[in-house]
């Protein structure tokens, strides 16, 4: 076999092996990302049923703020 064409195979399989790499760390990353979302959702979800009618939760965090009101809904549909 041609020294020039095994050189480029092996080339290619390296090339290969580097992408299959990257995308496997992109799509761990990405699930942890979003893992992480789903707890930060989870925790304020509890934070808000424990809360009594009437009351407000604030929240900052480094790429969100949140403000959620509790209270029932009057007949309109519409909190007050």
């Amino acid at each position: 076999m041609d020294p020039t064409l095994m050189t480029m195979i092996v080339a290619g399989a390296i090339s290969l092996l580097g992408l299959f790499g990257k995308l496997a760390y992109r799509a761990a990353r990405d699930r942890s990302e979003v893992r992480r979302a789903e707890l930060a959702q989870q925790g304020l979800s509890e934070r808000v049923r424990s809360l009594p009618p009437g009351s407000r939760l604030s929240e900052k965090s480094s790429g969100s703020s949140v403000e959620i009101l509790i209270g029932a809904a009057d007949p309109g549909g519409v909190n007050r």
